[in-house]
């Protein structure tokens, strides 16, 4: 049998089953029962043939192998010419010197927190051996350890083993935000039920506070906005809720400032939205609003018609006190109607408008 090995390649001789050589590159010729595995040299050493340690305890391997032992625990990482490759895992772990210089850093993960490594080569790594912790700008994060509180986080990117530590995390904005109570149904002082949409702006002031005391912040927040939306809107008429819209909103402002004390937040604004009225009772406003309308209307017309009498009383005064001013007056209406009439013939002796300006000659003489 002729065997030939390539120069990345190895050769595991075995004869009648049992490893007895590691061949390098060349060209081999054997006779009997022989086989030879072929083994990738850049790759870790793995044989279909036999166990890691039969190949490590073959006297061959000594200066041609380089391997690591990863115990429970610990993680390895696995340097080829100065360049991160790998992360391996417990085990024992051998490669071939003639792949590259291989250098190992095991690294215990009992504590989950990765300090030393940089965010390059933890970047490369899979989900499977580390869990990723982003915060953005303005929030901050509190990290549970086998869900207790280990540590509060800033901005930043953070990385943790997944060794016997269960890390899990929860982000807090602390940036201003909104929250809508949409169509609360309110019954009014005045037993009219109503439908309101408030909305309120707030931010979360102490997240660290706010891990320890609640649960789900959002939700605490929304009931007591609604809450104080019936309580409070429910001492209030129709009428008035309709008309003082922006004082309520103040005044729901400093309610609900009282119920959220304790809460580590900060409410920056509230106010109403809409207001909806049933079917019936809005159709009822639009005819009252209507008849207001009508009314001021009327009263507008009323005195525009008092102001054009008085007017032309005063009018008439003048020109029944002064004659000239009465004559200036007809020669405007004389003027006004040649400006805009043509030929009227009224009769064959003249036209109806010389007989107008002769009538007007007459009275002036």
């Amino acid at each position: 049998m002729k065997v030939i090995v390539n120069d990345n390649q190895k050769g595991l001789l075995f004869h009648n089953g049992i490893l007895k050589n590691i061949l390098g590159a060349g060209k081999y010729s054997f006779f009997g029962n022989r086989t030879v595995e072929m083994l990738a040299v850049g790759e870790e050493i793995a044989s279909a043939g036999c166990t890691l340690r039969k190949i490590l305890d073959c006297p061959d391997a000594a200066g041609q192998v380089s391997e690591v032992t990863v115990k429970n625990g610990e993680v390895c990482l696995h340097y080829v010419d100065g360049c991160f490759t790998e992360c391996l895992t417990a085990g024992r772990h051998a490669f071939w010197n003639d792949g590259g210089a291989h250098e190992f850093r095991v690294i215990a993960t009992d504590e989950p927190k990765i300090t030393d490594v940089s965010a390059t080569i933890l970047g490369r790594l899979t989900s499977g051996f580390v869990t990723e912790i982003s915060v953005p700008e303005q929030c901050g994060a509190v990290i549970y350890y086998n869900g207790k509180p280990a540590e509060y986080l800033g901005a930043g990117r953070y990385f943790y083993w997944n060794g016997s530590v269960r890390v899990t995390s929860r982000i807090y904005s602390l940036r201003l935000r909104e929250m809508s109570v949409a169509g609360q149904e309110i019954l009014t002082k005045d037993k009219v039920g109503v439908r309101v949409n408030f909305v309120l702006n707030w931010k979360i002031t102490d997240y660290i506070k706010v891990s320890e005391a609640t649960e789900d912040i959002d939700k605490n927040v929304y009931t007591a906005a609604q809450l104080a939306l019936r309580d409070y809107l429910g001492g209030k008429t129709m009428d008035e809720l309709l008309s003082d819209r922006e004082n309520i909103g103040n005044e729901m402002l400093e309610e609900l400032r009282k119920r959220t004390e304790g809460m580590y937040i900060e409410i920056a604004s509230a106010g109403i939205r809409d207001v909806i009225l049933p079917g019936e009772i809005a159709a009822i406003m639009n005819t009252v609003l209507a008849a207001e309308k009508r009314a001021q209307a009327n009263v507008i017309t009323r005195r525009e018609e008092v102001a054009s009498t008085r007017s032309l009383l005063n009018t008439a005064k003048l020109l029944e006190e002064n004659k000239t001013l009465r004559r200036l007056k007809e020669l405007e209406y004389i003027e006004r109607i040649f400006a805009n009439v043509g030929e009227i013939t009224v009769d064959a002796r003249s036209s109806l408008l010389n007989q107008l300006a002769q009538i007007v000659g007459e009275k002036d003489e």
